[in-house]
């Protein structure tokens, strides 16, 4: 026998990561009775902020983007904008390349060159591979408007040195995918539509109005602090933790039932869960849905946080960190050097260091977080001069983290839309489905939330 959770409520929002918030905010703004259920324990999702011994680490995302202005318009909302801060002036990422770190050019489109001068400043591509990139403005526009993929895209406009030190470890590199599978007009929209509107990436991107903001921001003690804000500022009786549901059923309302037998009833149900938890929670629902939904991949993660002595560490870390390309041997498919690009995240005398692994070491259960810890250091010895043993290390593993929007996700997105059409009350809003970063997904679940507000007031 089931008992309720304090009757029935206007929306019951599933998933309490950034877009679930979002939304469950959105909607209490507006004077509806919600509920927010989460199976965890706490809040966050994906977000997730440690504070050790003065270090802080970030575990998942530690950046909100200026141009995608969605998260930072929210992260203002809720009274953070005395904490926000910007990275260090050096932007200067490198690339491994053999057995050097060498440098991508500073003014590109997300590692894309879109300036002469920076382009052959940059020590990443070879003379033949500058000059290719440098010819990307008489390359004429692709007359196809369906979807590639984000290697053929570059390749096409930029040569195939690019796929190989921008493509692959910059641009697909974000998302742990393959950048020749992942969707260029799922996840870098810009970039596909500079192409289609004025003919060159370069050129689009030297004629938009630089914003006088900087291109990123984050947290002074982490980005954990904006779900904690908006969790708090919730009213008290919306957020339940330690709550799965294991089945939604649609009446004269709807009504999901939790693995402990507790039942909510709702007349409306934002899902903020990733496609596989949406695919198991609408089978009695819809069968296309389901499987629409099971359909999207999602990656593992392990990200490996460690802190040195400064003094152990010969290389100057002077920018962001560098990318290695999957041509390379090792473990390595970025570092982050923390302490350098952002303000705080380490003790004095010390650097923060974070290292997002390759996904075959990433979906590896026999390599224990100590081995994992010690490989990963091996490698940075040999690359960064390292001298000393970390004196912080963590390992941050989630096995189906990174959704991957391959080519042709739109149509299956339309798809998915179309189904939930015939569904009324029923809507989705997470990472993996309308996009996939921060400002992508708080984005969404304002838009989402005002679709929820119509539904209701029409009904």
């Amino acid at each position: 026998m089931s008992h309720h959770l304090d009757g029935p409520v206007d929306v019951a929002v599933v998933g309490a990561g950034i877009s679930g918030l979002t939304v469950a905010r959105s909607l209490c703004a507006r004077g509806l009775r919600v509920r927010l259920l989460e199976r965890r324990r706490d809040c966050g999702g994906m977000i997730r902020t440690e504070r050790i011994d003065g270090f802080v680490i970030d575990a998942g995302p530690d950046t909100l983007l200026a141009h995608k202005p969605a998260a930072l318009a929210l992260t203002r909302a809720v009274g953070l904008d005395s904490e926000l801060v910007t990275p260090s002036a050096d932007r200067t990422t490198f690339v491994l390349r053999g057995s050097a770190l060498r440098s991508l050019p500073q003014t590109s489109a997300m590692g894309l060159p879109t300036d002469l001068k920076t382009l052959l400043a940059a020590g990443a591509f070879s003379w033949r591979g500058k000059l290719r990139m440098a010819a990307e403005p008489f390359v004429p526009p692709r007359r196809d408007d369906g979807d590639e993929s984000v290697g053929s895209f570059v390749k096409r406009r930029f040569g195939t040195e690019a796929v190989s030190y921008v493509a692959e470890p910059v641009l697909a590199g974000l998302h742990r995918g393959d950048a020749m599978k992942l969707s260029m007009q799922a996840l870098f929209p810009l970039l596909a539509a500079a192409e289609r509107q004025r003919g060159s990436v370069a050129r689009a991107w030297r004629q938009m109005p630089r914003s006088s903001g900087t291109g990123s921001m984050s947290l002074r003690h982490g980005l954990g602090d904006l779900p904690a804000q908006l969790r708090q500022q919730l009213p008290d009786d919306v957020v339940v933790t330690g709550s799965a549901i294991r089945q939604i059923e649609r009446a004269d309302r709807f009504r999901l039932y939790t693995q402990d037998g507790l039942e909510t009833r709702a007349r409306a149900v934002v899902l903020s869960t990733p496609g596989y938890e949406v695919a198991t929670l609408t089978a009695s629902l819809d069968a296309e849905l389901t499987s629409l939904c099971r359909a999207i991949r999602y990656l593992p993660t392990v990200n490996v946080a460690l802190g040195y002595r400064h003094d152990d560490v010969r290389h100057p870390l002077r920018g962001w960190g560098f990318v290695v390309p999957g041509t390379q041997s090792g473990l390595l498919r970025s570092v982050s050097w923390v302490s350098s690009k952002w303000p705080g995240r380490a003790p004095a005398g010390h650097v923060l260091m974070r290292v997002a692994l390759t996904v075959p070491a990433a979906g590896d259960p026999n390599i224990t977080d100590s081995e994992m810890v010690v490989a990963v250091h091996d490698e940075l010895c040999e690359l960064l001069g390292i001298s000393g043993a970390p004196v912080l290390s963590r390992v941050y593993r989630v096995p189906k983290a990174m959704p991957q929007l391959e080519v042709g996700h739109l149509e299956r997105m339309a798809a998915i839309d179309r189904r939930l059409s015939v569904l009324p009350g029923l809507f989705v809003s997470a990472s993996g489905f309308r996009g996939v970063g921060l400002a992508d997904c708080i984005g969404d679940a304002q838009k989402v939330s005002e679709q929820v507000a119509a539904f209701l007031n029409a009904a």
